[in-house]
């Protein structure tokens, strides 16, 4: 793919200049910033997050801007003379102009007064040309009969949504900035909690939110496992609710099970409606009022559900992902389930798929700055084996599952293996237990237990059992 964007670049700019119009430039205005650049001592620093190298459209602006960034990060004096310095010493200083040029540049200007809205208008005009080299390279790539639709596809929200998040290059900061940029999170996150917004999203049970400082956090990728009838969908059905009722946007891929049962289970949550009725025609006018209640409730939550059969292909879940999140409407993405997911892509074994699948995934709620939660399903117990509690190495394809989720967590009922299961004499009954198994940020192998109604469409927090050892 790679290689396919850097002969499609090559290609757009020629296009570009033989259709007669030139790419969106600044030269004037690069001009300026960089004289600014080496008259003024703390210059650097109000647009080091605005500007990078490959915003400049001429080629020696673009070194000089280089050797500038370079003696910042080497904490060195930065003016006429050093620049040309650091540019003789790269073996760049012929390319940038010479001497001449650099003492030319900083009579451009006599102050930054106008440099952070001058080096704006600069990496606007950087953006505008990736627009139209973006626009060349998909028209090339959609005409290639060897392309494949998906890749091009891919490769057309992936990079419209670098350019729109501003994220055109990569970089590594110093501990300085790092630890300055930690305290301004830390501030800014209790600032916003005074005044009511949460840096999280509740998973809708208080012990739960407990274990996990508060709730789900950005960018986390969560994993939620459970053998079949653990109740892994109902699980994700009330995490969805408590962020939806929250006020957060929450996108649920339901790769499994279509928009319709989902709603119907929410529905259910009322022990006044019966399933029989619902599901087969007969429901009461009582129920019919029930359900105008329930729906009235429903339709206020902030829900977004996703049930096409595209839906199971990862590129489409990345890619509604990006659009809601273009909307400002994305707080929260469940996928239910992880194993249903499909690349499109050949791999040597399922493993190596999984692990791309999740590595995406990750890469994907860190992009969006998000908690992604996905679903998986654990091997079945071997018949006549004593039941336990499950294990990291129960997961299918442990080894990448593990890897790259920043939390798991297990579903396990030991009334649905043993009708008589009790712990210390009390009936394990419509109760469950969670396992915090992996916890980047928090504490390892806690337990959390829950209840649930009869039916299990009601999935709430328990405080009557003891805490387990």
């Amino acid at each position: 793919m790679k290689d396919t964007h850097k002969k499609n670049n090559q290609t757009s700019q020629s296009l570009t200049f033989e259709q007669g119009r030139l790419l969106p430039q600044a030269r004037e205005l690069e001009e300026a910033v960089l004289s600014a650049l080496m008259l003024e001592k703390d210059a650097y620093s109000m647009i080091s997050d605005i500007l990078t190298p490959e915003c400049f459209y001429d080629k020696s602006h673009e070194l000089i801007f280089t050797a500038i960034r370079n003696l910042e990060t080497d904490k060195k004096p930065i003016d006429a003379l050093t620049v040309v310095e650091r540019l003789r010493k790269d073996g760049n200083l012929e390319a940038a102009g010479g001497v001449i040029h650099i003492s030319q540049l900083t009579q451009k200007v006599v102050s930054c007064a106008h440099l952070e809205y001058h080096a704006r208008i600069v990496a606007q005009k950087y953006i505008a040309r990736r627009l139209i080299t973006l626009g060349a390279d998909i028209q090339s790539m959609a005409f290639d009969e060897t392309s494949d639709i998906s890749d091009v596809l891919e490769f057309a929200e992936s990079s419209f949504t670098e350019i729109s998040t501003k994220s055109v290059s990569s970089d590594a900061v110093g501990m300085n900035k790092a630890i300055i940029e930690t305290l301004d999170y830390a501030a800014r996150i209790q600032k916003e909690r005074d005044y009511g917004y949460l840096p999280y999203v509740r998973t809708g049970l208080k012990e739960l939110n407990r274990k996990l400082h508060g709730g789900w956090r950005a960018p986390d990728l969560i994993i939620i496992a459970g053998r079949p009838g653990m109740g892994k969908t109902q699980f994700a059905l009330l995490h969805a609710s408590a962020a939806g009722y929250d006020g957060k946007d929450c996108l649920f891929i339901s790769i499994e099970m279509t928009k319709i049962q989902l709603i119907i289970r929410y529905l259910l949550e009322d022990e006044r409606i019966n399933a029989d009725h619902i599901l087969s025609g007969q429901l009461t006018i009582e129920e019919w009022n029930v359900i105008d209640t329930k729906a009235g409730q429903l339709v206020k939550m902030k829900l977004y559900i996703a049930d096409d059969y595209n839906v199971r292909n990862l590129n489409t879940i990345k890619s509604l992902a990006r659009k809601k999140h273009r909307e400002g409407k994305l707080k929260l993405m469940i996928i239910d389930y992880l194993q249903l997911i499909r690349t499109g892509m050949k791999f040597g074994t399922r493993d190596q798929e999984i692990g791309y699948i999740t590595g995406e995934l990750k890469n994907l709620a860190k992009e969006l700055n998000i908690p992604v939660i996905t679903l998986a399903q654990l091997n079945r117990p071997e018949r006549g084996t004593v039941i336990k509690l499950p294990q990291l190495q129960d997961l299918r394809e442990s080894g990448n599952i593990e890897q790259d989720a920043d939390i798991v967590i297990f579903i396990h009922r030991p009334s649905y293996y043993d009708s008589e299961a009790n712990e210390n004499g009390i009936s394990w009954r419509n109760r469950g237990i969670l396992i915090i198994a992996k916890h980047r940020m928090g504490e390892k192998d806690a337990k959390i237990l829950f209840s649930h109604d009869r039916a299990y469409k009601k999935i709430l927090d328990d405080s009557d059992i003891p805490e387990f050892g």
